[in-house]
């Protein structure tokens, strides 16, 4: 194992543990769902880790989470509709601005408007099954997160320019050695 893949490594573990940290807190104060706090930290890294460093951090921590916490519970299916739209974001960011280098202001609601597609389509399939009138509670989960989302497009490019600013030499994209060892 390389050195840039023990720095990636490192990097997704501490975005999973931040994933799994992030909700307890926002739950405990009481502004859970509304605000996507899982969201923030697998996308802040999806920004900087490769595809598939991503996507570990988009399943895992979901599913950490769940067994030490029961939440995202898995009935109703809260759990495996997360997963699919952690994994979607998180592929779609690290294709798009961490691979492709498309800026962040482009990748980034990208991947937020696939995200509530996505999330959109699952409720469309799965409401019918638990009783619930899909295009009315489809319409009303995706607008729901419009909080999250406000926060996610505050933060995210600020928390990168800042980490740019403060420790240009940690981030690179590529997966290439960095000069500074």
């Amino acid at each position: 194992m390389n050195k840039n893949e023990i720095r990636m490594m490192t990097r997704a573990a501490l975005f999973a543990a931040l994933a799994i940290v992030l909700p307890i807190l926002f739950h405990m104060v009481g502004l859970g769902a509304m605000f996507l706090p899982m969201f923030l930290p697998v996308m802040f890294g999806s920004a900087i880790l490769t595809w598939k460093y991503a996507m570990l951090v988009a399943v895992i921590a979901p599913i950490v989470s769940n067994l030490m916490t029961g939440m995202p519970p898995v009935a109703p299916p809260v759990l495996p509709v997360m997963l699919v739209e952690l994994v979607t974001v998180a592929l779609s960011l690290s294709i798009l601005h961490t691979h492709k280098q498309y800026s962040i202001w482009i990748a980034l609601p990208v991947a937020i408007l696939l995200d509530r597609l996505v999330l959109w389509s699952m409720v469309s399939l799965i409401a019918p099954l638990f009783g619930f009138d899909h295009p009315f509670f489809s319409a009303s989960l995706v607008v729901s997160g419009i909080p999250g989302i406000v926060l996610q497009l505050a933060l995210i490019p600020l928390l990168l320019k800042s980490l740019h600013r403060s420790f240009p030499y940690l981030l690179n994209y590529r997966g290439e050695t960095d000069s500074n060892g």
